[in-house]
């Protein structure tokens, strides 16, 4: 790839070199959509810290949960046997074609590590939240995406939408341990303990992406990814 990139830039002129053109692109997108603040650019994404969380439960025994699967590309790097994870979505992948408020209803399992990617809504997000905790083992995990939005288009429910706001609902929660990765538009990260109990803010319904930006961003528990390893491990 050096290679070539050199190479191109020797037969074209900056403006036409294609290298050029998308560092350009990038820049004028970040312009354009007003991003607020910088996620990490490294090597991890969700898939790694829901592999990491899988990994610190028996690999062997450990159950699985993914609510909104879509296309598969996460549920399908899960190294689990089949029969030890279930993925919930109501237009395609997984295993469940139901939407999870139907799935939770007629549930009877627990599980080590939840995943909620569904409808990036505040008001499902949080049901999804609460009913993973009545399902998750002693121990357990639920991790989250899209926790934080970087502008107001990814404000929207078809992008992160407002699902920031059950991250500062868990974050005024009792017993909980949380963390939030600053990669991969923000993977949430719950470990509750006994007795844990998750507090309903209503203020928070009507709140816009400037609220969230002003007021909510900087009280968030950001960390980078090494450091969410280490939370997931310890």
């Amino acid at each position: 790839m050096k290679i070539i990139k050199n190479f191109l830039r020797l037969l074209l002129p900056p403006i036409l070199n294609i290298f050029y053109l998308l560092k350009v692109y990038n820049k004028l997108k970040k312009i354009l959509l007003g991003n607020k603040f910088e996620l990490e650019k490294n090597f991890y994404n969700r898939q790694s810290f829901i592999l990491r969380a899988i990994l610190k439960n028996n690999p062997k025994t450990c159950k699985y949960l993914e609510i909104g699967v879509y296309k598969n590309s996460v549920f399908n790097c899960i190294p689990l046997k089949i029969k030890n994870k279930i993925g919930v979505d109501p237009k395609s992948g997984g295993t469940h074609r139901k939407t999870s408020d139907a799935f939770f209803i007629n549930n009877n399992e627990n599980f080590d590590v939840i995943f909620i990617d569904g409808l990036h809504t505040y008001e499902q997000c949080q049901r999804d939240c609460i009913n993973s905790l009545k399902f998750l083992n002693q121990k357990g995990i639920i991790l989250f995406h899209d926790f934080l939005p970087n502008n107001n288009e990814e404000h929207k429910t078809a992008f992160s939408g407002d699902v920031w706001k059950v991250a500062v609902e868990i974050l005024n929660s009792k017993n909980m341990e949380f963390k939030i990765a600053n990669i991969d538009s923000g993977v949430g990260i719950l470990k509750p303990k006994a007795n844990h109990e998750y507090v309903i803010m209503p203020e928070l319904k009507y709140l816009k992406f400037e609220d969230f930006y002003k007021t909510y961003y900087k009280k968030l528990p950001i960390i980078n990814s090494e450091e969410a390893l280490e939370f997931i491990d310890n």
